[in-house]
C-alpha cells in the first residue's frame, strides 16, 4: 500500500473528512515505517488523490460528497433503533435495510452507519437509552446486543419524520435517538456503529478488498441496493475506511488524539495541540460578525461578549469536536480548516451549533477565525 500510495504525484490537498478515530493505516503506517510528519503529509495527499480519481473514473465528484462526509448545520441526524430478536431471520439486518431504502431521499449524499449496542454496562447502555430514545412502542429493553442501529445523517426534518412514520408499521422498529446535538447516547453510538455505505443521489459506494482491482463494482454488504434503483460502486476499503467513512461527533478524548493529528498533518508538516493555540479575531471581522451574523450570535448568547471574551468562549471549545474540511491553498500559504462548535444555552433551551473555520498558524499557535456562522 505505502508503495502504491508514493506513486500518486504532487496535489493541492482539499479533504472533506479524514478518518485516523476509527481506522489505524495512517497511524500503522507512521509508526512502523518511522514516517516523518511531512512524508505522512505526502501520503494523505497520495490516499486523498488516488480516492478523488478512482471515484471520477466511476463518475463521481468527489468535490459533491461533502454533505455526506462532515457535519451540515440545519440538518438532521439520527439513529433508528430495532429489536433484532423479533425479527425471525439471523440477517436482520437485510430485514431492516429492505425497510429503510425505499425511505431515503432519492437526490441526497449521505452516510449510513450501523451495529448493535453493544457494550458490557448494560445499565449504562439502558440509561442513555432512557434519556434520548424516541419510541414509537413500547418495549422491555433485555440487552443492548439485541437492538440493532442504522445512523443516517444529512436528513431534512421531512424525511426524519417519514421515515420514523414509515418505520412504525414495521413491528422490529421501537423509535430512533436524536443526534443533533451532542449526548451521552451520541457518543455512545460513536463508539459502536461502523460505516457501510456512502450514498450519492442513485449511487451506494462502499469499501471492498484492497487485494481486488479498483476498477470492479463489488457489493460487499450484501443489501439489494439495486432492487430500489441504486448503482453500487466500490472502491479498496483503505480508501473507502480513510477518506469517506463518516465520523459521528463526539470530543477528542485522551488515547483519540491521534484523529485531530493526521487530520492537521493533511495540511501542515508542523503538528501542535490546538487545545492551546489563541484564537485571534480581527476587528474588523468582529463587526462583521456582530452585524451580519448578530441573530445566530444573539442565540448562541454571545453576542454581548467583545472580542476577547469571543475568542475565549471559541477557544474553550477547541476540543469539544474534530476537525474536517482540511485545506491548503498553496498560492496563498494558507492551511484551514472547519469545526463544528456547539454553545449551551444558559437558559435551559437546545445548544446553538455554530460552524467555523481557522487558518491554522503553528508557528504562532495561533487559529484565525475565517468563518463563523
Amino acid at each position: 500500500m505505502l508503495q502504491a500510495l508514493c506513486l500518486m504525484g504532487k496535489r493541492v490537498t482539499s479533504i472533506h473528512t479524514l478518518n485516523a478515530r476509527g481506522h489505524i493505516l495512517l497511524e500503522v503506517m507512521r509508526d512502523h515505517f518511522g514516517l516523518t510528519p511531512d512524508q505522512v503529509r505526502r501520503e494523505i495527499q497520495s490516499i486523498h488523490g488516488a480516492t478523488t480519481d478512482i471515484l471520477a473514473n466511476k463518475g463521481v465528484d468527489y468535490t459533491c460528497l461533502r454533505p455526506g462526509l462532515t457535519p451540515v448545520l440545519k440538518r438532521r441526524e439520527a439513529a433508528f433503533i430495532f429489536d433484532s430478536s423479533t425479527i425471525e431471520s439471523s440477517w436482520y439486518g437485510l430485514e431492516v435495510m429492505r425497510q429503510l431504502l425505499p425511505l431515503l431521499e432519492p437526490e441526497s449524499t449521505q452516510s449510513m452507519l450501523c451495529g448493535d449496542l453493544l457494550g458490557d454496562d448494560q445499565e449504562f447502555i439502558y440509561q442513555v437509552l432512557a434519556e434520548s430514545l424516541k419510541l414509537s412502542r413500547s418495549f422491555s429493553f433485555r440487552h443492548g446486543s439485541l437492538l440493532y442501529a442504522v445512523y443516517l445523517n444529512n436528513m431534512s426534518d421531512g424525511t426524519l419524520l417519514h421515515i420514523h412514520e414509515c418505520l412504525k408499521g414495521f413491528y422490529p422498529y421501537v423509535g430512533y435517538i436524536p443526534a443533533d446535538f451532542s449526548t451521552r447516547a451520541k457518543t455512545y453510538l460513536s463508539t459502536c456503529l461502523v460505516n457501510v455505505f456512502l450514498k450519492n443521489r442513485r449511487n451506494i459506494i462502499v469499501g471492498h478488498e484492497d487485494d481486488r482491482p479498483n476498477d470492479e463494482n463489488v457489493n460487499m454488504p450484501g443489501y439489494p441496493f439495486e432492487e430500489f434503483g441504486y448503482r453500487v460502486l466500490s472502491l479498496q476499503e483503505s480508501y473507502f475506511g480513510i477518506l469517506l467513512s463518516y465520523k459521528i461527533e463526539r470530543p477528542v478524548y485522551s488515547g483519540f488524539e491521534v484523529d485531530s493529528e493526521m487530520a492537521l498533518n493533511a495540511i501542515s508538516d508542523n503538528i501542535l495541540d490546538i487545545k492551546g493555540f489563541h484564537v485571534e479575531i480581527d476587528p474588523r471581522k468582529h463587526g462583521y460578525l456582530l452585524s451580519e451574523k448578530g441573530g445566530k450570535l444573539r442565540k448562541a448568547q454571545l453576542a454581548e461578549l467583545d472580542r476577547d471574551a469571543l475568542s475565549e468562549t471559541i477557544r474553550e471549545k477547541l476540543a469539544s469536536n474534530y476537525i474536517y474540511n482540511m485545506a491548503f491553498l498553496e498560492e496563498y500559504d494558507v492551511r484551514k480548516f472547519s469545526l463544528m462548535l456547539e454553545v449551551e444555552n444558559q437558559d435551559g433551551g437546545e445548544p446553538t451549533r455554530l460552524a467555523a473555520g481557522f487558518e491554522y498558524l503553528p508557528q504562532q499557535q495561533v487559529l484565525r477565525l475565517i468563518t463563523l456562522h
